[in-house]
């Protein structure tokens, strides 16, 4: 059975020091050690040293530009995580189209290239390396530490755990993969929380389902424990049914992406809208995130799609919905998106204490 892992998109108080404070000055865009301290419950002299540690190695940059007015001392010198430096390598595989890209630490896709795949051959992925390399070659000075590896492992029947061993002996570099909707969910959710100034409250949503559709139809859950947020595996819902009589491929009438397909404006607005609310009502969720082009793809639909969801519920309670658009840039954002689980795990072990990777790319 093809299984990708789950993407842990919050680390909280379990993580190593220097993790905790890199994910929380991420969270936030830019904060004092003093503001560390306080939203991690650490002492102001271990912040401190792990913030010394990680400047030094250029995960994060000091801006005394920044600090508050009458504010002096160090502690009070807000850090942010330096994007010039660092890159990690985002490869997603689609059916037919594989796409490489760099992101920077923030999770800002830098460059992107696309290739072509015949449909049905295995991925390239020395092809998508050499293709890594080149597009490094363009943004001379930066140094890869990690790479992601995406897809929709299940429906293009390849297994995450092989193509993550040839990637890494590709590459050099710490390899994370995930199935392509958990990673668009894991992408929603750290780019949301990015910038936030509120992180020192958990998250107002406990549980949050994201329905994906466009070429891939299936669900996954962002579970937030407090200290740690977990992305579910994803399930698939191409063959949901739906009640029409239209015939999927598969040989039976009425599965949600051959409906999706094949129906009118009104008719794919409604039955996007009533699947949601349906696997709302089972999961029970804080709240609903609809992604992906069959959902977004024509803003007249987006009222008709909440009108049927809103109509097709059997919970005694009201749960908010919103869409998110991630445009063309989708399958590279996720990508780059699931690349910095090493770093955010482990920070200083992705670099070298000279500030350099533990292996060049292609080397």
């Amino acid at each position: 059975m093809t299984r990708s892992p789950i993407i842990t998109v919050s680390r909280g108080r379990f993580s190593p020091t220097a993790a905790q404070v890199l994910e929380q000055v991420r969270a936030v865009g830019r904060a004092s050690r003093d503001e560390v301290a306080a939203a991690t419950g650490l002492s102001i002299a271990t912040v401190g040293r792990a913030a010394t540690l990680l400047v030094e190695r250029g995960l994060l940059r000091e801006r005394p530009d920044r600090a508050r007015a009458g504010v002096t001392g160090r502690p009070g010198v807000p850090v942010e995580i330096d994007p010039d430096r660092y890159v990690t390598i985002g490869v997603h595989i689609g059916r037919r189209i594989a796409t490489v890209a760099l992101g920077d630490l923030t999770g800002r896709v830098l460059a992107a290239q696309t290739v072509r795949r015949p449909l049905g051959d295995e991925p390239d992925l020395e092809q998508l390396s050499r293709a890594a390399a080149t597009l490094l070659g363009s943004h001379p000075g930066r140094v890869p530490v990690a790479a992601g590896l995406v897809a929709p492992w299940r429906e293009i029947a390849l297994v995450p755990t092989e193509r993550e061993a040839e990637l890494h002996e590709l590459t050099g570099l710490p390899v994370r993969t995930g199935d392509h909707i958990s990673a668009v969910a894991a992408a929603e959710f750290l780019h949301r929380r990015h910038g936030r100034h509120d992180t020192t409250s958990p998250d107002p949503a406990g549980l949050t389902l994201y329905l994906y559709a466009r070429d891939t139809f299936g669900w996954s859950v962002a579970v937030d424990r407090g200290v740690q947020t977990d992305v579910t595996r994803s399930a698939g819902l191409a063959h949901f049914p739906t009640g029409s009589g239209i015939a999927c491929p598969c040989g039976r009438t009425g599965c949600l992406a051959a409906t999706v397909e094949a129906g009118s404006a009104a008719e794919r607005a409604r039955i996007l809208g009533t699947t949601a609310g349906a696997v709302r009502d089972m999961l029970s969720p804080d709240r609903v995130v609809l992604v992906g082009q069959a959902f977004t793809g024509d803003p007249g639909l987006l009222d008709a799609i909440v009108a049927a969801y809103d109509a097709h519920s059997a919970l005694d309670h009201p749960v908010p919905v919103s869409f998110t658009r991630f445009g063309s840039d989708i399958q590279a954002i996720s990508a780059c998106t699931v690349a910095l689980g090493p770093v955010l795990d482990d920070p200083l072990g992705c670099v070298e204490a000279d500030g350099g990777c533990r292996r060049p790319l292609g080397a």
